[in-house]
């Protein structure tokens, strides 16, 4: 069975990356064709950054006992977006959530379904399983499949907020049997990958029918990270939590705002990299879901003969 909890996924992800020698190339090239544009061509970014304020409330809105649901992206072809935001591959749903002030939700159980809750603003109450927790920014949920739950929002005036992460579960899976609570704060950082990325784990020993996992990233000020690509079977999401950063993606460059989150095109087309042009804090929820294995890359032709060369002469993993 194929699942990473988050913890792990953190320090697959975060961890301080090995020293190499002076001559090593670099992280990327210039020859590169994305060092190019080609208007009628290119990928069209903005199908890929979305703000969830930007989602109607429908019919369909209260969702998980009574959360007023609004996407951030939705199930569709990540290599053919039908419309915006309509990326992903193998989860469920990405979404918004808010709670009104002083209500709770309906007792609610998912036999196929499992769901990661990441309050970002508000106060509550959690209950699943005979396990209570209170809940705040920063607090990191995770529901199993068929376990009953719900939630409180104990604040008379503020309500609360989450993005609410939802996966089905594949056949002969086995899910936990108790809800897994954490919170980033609780968590020490680990700086250094992709340059200047800090991250932090949420939740301890969690159970993904994914390969898949969850962590908090933070930006120095005036610091930014290595543009890289990824490829076919990586779905991975940074969703903006504080602060304004600028967004290097493809060949263009955006603004992102608390609300705004993007999933990077797996055609190892599309470099991104997330700028802090500020004094500021930034922080992003991060969301891998890994399922590429790096050793396969190459076999499958989606590196270059001239880049392979290269890669091999300086012993560069693909």
């Amino acid at each position: 069975m194929k699942w990473l909890c988050i913890l792990t996924l953190a320090a697959f992800a975060f961890t301080t990356p090995p020293a190499f020698p002076q001559d090593k190339a670099p992280s990327y090239f210039e020859l590169d064709d994305y060092n190019h544009r080609y208007p009628d061509t290119d990928t069209n970014i903005d199908l890929y950054l979305v703000c969830w304020k930007n989602s109607p409330v429908t019919s369909k809105s209260v969702q998980h006992g009574g959360w007023i649901e609004r996407p951030y992206l939705t199930p569709g072809d990540p290599l053919k977006p039908s419309r915006a935001g309509a990326v992903l591959k193998y989860i469920k749903a990405y979404n918004h959530g808010a709670l009104d002030p002083n209500t709770y939700t309906q007792k609610t159980k998912h036999d196929k379904e499992q769901v990661f809750f990441y309050i970002t603003d508000g106060a509550g109450r959690v209950e699943a399983g005979g396990k209570k927790a209170d809940i705040s920014e920063g607090t990191g949920v995770f529901i199993p499949a068929g376990l009953t739950y719900q939630f409180f929002n104990t604040d008379k005036e503020q309500s609360l907020q989450a993005v609410i992460v939802v996966e089905e579960i594949i056949p002969g899976f086995e899910p936990l049997k108790e809800m897994k609570t954490g919170s980033y704060k609780d968590h020490m950082p680990s700086a250094g990958m992709h340059w200047a990325h800090i991250g932090r784990g949420i939740v301890d020993n969690v159970k993904f029918s994914n390969p898949m996992g969850l962590a908090i990233v933070s930006i120095d000020a005036f610091d930014m990270a290595q543009p890289h690509m990824h490829g076919p079977d990586a779905e991975e999401i940074w969703c903006q939590l504080k602060g304004t950063s600028l967004l290097l993606f493809g060949n263009q460059l955006r603004r992102q705002e608390p609300g705004m989150a993007f999933l990077i095109p797996p055609n190892f087309k599309i470099p991104h990299s997330s700028i802090n042009p500020t004094d500021q804090p930034m922080q992003w929820l991060y969301l891998g879901n890994r399922h590429d294995p790096q050793e396969t890359r190459r076999m499958e032709g989606h590196i270059p003969d001239w880049k392979s060369k290269i890669y091999d002469k300086y012993n560069i993993k693909y």
